[in-house]
């Protein structure tokens, strides 16, 4: 079976509940153009909105499902690095060949503020997407996505460790709220260091990447309001930044073991005072 060429633009639309499967034998760089789905990889069950990205590694196992509301409308282009003789280098090659042997599949969220994110839309609007000057900012796209999980090879010892200093002194300063609603750039900047630097010592620091955090941290919130029985369980959604209330309950069952409303019965005091009178004991 052969494999469709790569750095191509093409567009894909999945009918309602429609499910794509992303090539497992390359690279899959996916960003929604109009409506809402999902990213599901092993248990993991992502929320994709219109202008969100999605990088896939080269390992089987990855879905992108439309919402059962609407269509989702995709467009994608395919990376080969096979196809990349004499642009990887030996150490890159190692690298990248680690990453397709693994059983899990290596997936990268960009959301739709994100410049990996507008840079593919930027693309994707000029007349010639199949021209030269196309083609190569396409791999210069996923070359940035991917960078992350490769190691420079004259990263020296002084480098990182200057470089963790500095990153667990910013760490010591910023709020919770501001760590919330900060992209990954904007947080590299302010550090005046790469992503895939910062991405490294966020994960190294924390056990987890930066999107992850940050969706811990908006369901830390939702417990905030939950506390309070009269506000709504779609507001609790909406002030948390989901969307689909539905999506929303999955994933807070996912990481607490109940349901919000559940949730609330258990541990907001109003709400178990008030719970007689709705018939629950």
């Amino acid at each position: 079976m052969s494999i469709e060429p790569h750095l191509n633009l093409a567009e894909l639309i999945l009918l309602p509940a429609g499910e794509w499967l992303p090539d497992g034998r390359c690279w899959n760089v996916a960003r929604v153009i109009e409506g809402f789905g999902y990213c599901l990889h092993g248990r993991e069950v992502r929320e994709l909105r219109p202008g969100d990205l999605v990088v896939t590694g080269p390992t089987p196992g990855v879905a992108l499902r439309a919402s059962q509301l609407g269509e989702l409308r995709l467009e994608y282009f395919r990376v080969v690095p096979q196809r990349l003789n004499g642009l990887i280098t030996i150490l890159e090659w190692r690298q990248l060949e680690r990453l397709s042997s693994q059983p899990a599949p290596r997936v990268f969220y960009h959301a739709a503020d994100e410049p990996v994110a507008r840079k593919l839309a930027r693309l994707a609007a000029l007349p010639d997407r199949d021209g030269l000057v196309v083609r190569s900012a396409l791999l210069q796209l996923w070359a940035s996505c991917v960078a992350e999980v490769l190691t420079p090879a004259d990263e020296s010892a002084d480098h990182r460790k200057n470089l963790e200093t500095s990153f667990r002194r910013f760490i010591s300063k910023i709020s919770e709220t501001e760590l919330a609603s900060s992209s990954m750039a904007d947080l590299a900047a302010q550090l005046n260091c790469s992503e895939r630097h910062l991405s490294r010592l966020f994960r190294a620091e924390f056990g987890m990447s930066l999107r992850e955090k940050q969706n811990e941290l908006s369901l830390q919130r939702a417990c905030q309001l939950l506390a309070d029985p009269h506000v709504k369980l779609r507001t609790v959604a909406y002030d948390t930044g989901y969307r689909h209330v539905g999506f929303f309950n999955n994933v807070f069952k996912k990481r607490f073991g109940f349901t919000p409303k559940e949730w609330r019965q258990r541990h907001a005091p109003m709400a178990r005072a008030e719970s007689p009178k709705n018939g629950v004991s």
